[in-house]
């Protein structure tokens, strides 16, 4: 049975079952009706066999709807972001499925300001697809297609504009990268040039398959721990096809988990300004304890980068992120940028002249473990109940799934907004609690 899924992460779907070229048009044609008479929207994809033919199908949509259209080709969804906001463009559409495996493929769709959909423009795309409108016009007001090969470079310019670059440069890092044959190989080593940086990296090449899972997580970095020891290399990176989620590895080895992408990247920014932080429901205890040592708040959002970004925008804070290794600083990118977070870890390196593992070690520990159950859909009042019951010491929030919250731990279950699948996130001071957690939810599902 065709699966298909159209939330604030976009429109996602396996290419066959459920995405296919009359899709495509048709939510291009709802995407065009939003957007105004002769607006310019910004066309990119990741490095998928299928991007290409599905952003053509996208841009003769938007052209045939009277809109201009900027083909980016192949960029990072950051770069996109910032893009729309730096060329004051009306949006854009980013062909890529971020980290789900090669046979999905997606529409991510970004509206003013480099924002992506909020859930009322959402809604709106939706009614627009449901009531089959569209609104072609003539052959002498089509719109005008035209090639960007800068959008990269525009936003590298500004990270270099945003960090000490000299102090980075002094440094002479080594660092060793893994680009699962994504868009990272597109602009992190012209990122890294920029840095003085020298760079190892592996599954760099534009091959239109990914070299392993696309999700970083320890099973899938091993090879990038090996690079690291073997060429001796400072710290090591991983980001997802798309780029806007990165991990690390330390010089040791030592593969860490996404959530210390986020605290690390905060100890550097606290390290020069001040304000509050917003991050979503399950992102780690790390960084509130972190905010609170610098005398600062955390506000939790609902899941969803664009929940979390709306946040930081509509009351201003410093900066935020999630757990899953991204960091938002609204002067910079309008959303997770894992080439501004390189850039933040290898200036705080620089600057305090640490290694990596003892800028970890700095933080406080927790032990967060992430699992998943395949169902489409769950009863959350039958679960909230079941929580109520089984954790009637925790602190129970509803604002997206349910999560029971405790002093030093919690534990976190919701549906996915991009897979048929409920995720269950735990935290707490050890492996063995947050896995009894998991456990005790997966009882009651």
């Amino acid at each position: 049975m065709a699966t298909i899924k159209v939330t604030i992460s976009g429109l996602r779907a396996i290419v066959g079952d459920g995405l296919d070229i009359k899709t495509v048009v048709e939510y291009t044609e709802a995407y065009a009706l939003m957007m105004p008479q002769k607006a310019k929207i910004l066309v990119a994809r990741d490095t998928r066999l299928t991007g290409k033919m599905i952003a053509n199908a996208v841009i003769s949509t938007l052209i045939a709807s009277g809109i201009d259209v900027i083909d980016a080709g192949i960029i990072t969804t950051p770069t996109t972001l910032y893009n729309v906001d730096y060329m004051n463009l009306h949006g854009a559409i980013i062909v890529t499925a971020s980290h789900n495996p090669i046979e999905w493929n997606a529409l991510k769709f970004v509206g003013r300001n480099g924002k992506f959909f909020n859930q009322e423009q959402v809604d709106t795309l939706l009614k627009n697809y449901k009531e089959k409108k569209s609104r072609y016009t003539t052959s002498l007001k089509i719109g005008k297609y035209t090639k960007d090969e800068n959008t990269t470079s525009n936003h590298i310019k500004r990270i270099e504009r945003f960090v000490d670059i000299n102090k980075i440069k002094k440094s002479k890092f080594t660092v060793a990268c893994d680009y699962v044959n994504g868009t990272g190989l597109i602009a992190t080593p012209m990122l890294l040039n920029k840095l003085g940086v020298k760079e190892y990296s592996i599954n760099n090449e534009n091959t239109g398959r990914f070299a392993h899972s696309a999700e970083p997580s320890p099973s899938t970095m091993k090879d990038l721990a090996k690079l690291v020891k073997s060429e001796k290399c400072d710290i090591g990176f991983t980001q997802d096809p798309d780029s806007d989620r990165l991990a690390i590895v330390c010089e040791d080895g030592t593969i860490m988990s996404e959530e210390y992408t986020l605290a690390i990247c905060a100890k550097y920014l606290f390290m020069n300004g001040k304000g509050d932080v917003a991050v979503n429901l399950s992102t780690s205890q790390m960084i509130d304890d972190i905010a609170r040592e610098h005398g600062c708040n955390v506000v939790r959002t609902k899941i969803g980068e664009i929940n979390v970004s709306s946040e930081i925008l509509e009351k201003r804070l410093y900066f935020g992120g999630e757990g899953n290794g991204g960091i938002i600083v609204p002067s910079v990118t309008p959303g997770r940028d894992s080439l501004l977070a390189i850039s933040l870890i290898l200036n705080l390196m620089a600057i305090t002249k640490k290694k990596i593992s003892e800028l970890v070690n700095e933080i406080p520990k927790y032990c967060i473990e992430k699992d998943k159950v395949e169902i489409n859909n769950i009863d959350n009042k039958k679960i909230t109940s079941a929580m109520k019951k089984l954790f009637p010491d925790a602190q129970i929030n509803t604002i997206d799934g349910i999560k029971a919250s405790f002093d030093d731990k919690w534990v976190h279950v919701r549906p996915s907004n991009t897979e048929p699948i409920v995720r269950i996130i735990a935290e707490a001071k050890s492996k063995k609690e947050a896995k009894t957690l998991i456990e005790n939810i997966k009882s009651i599902i």
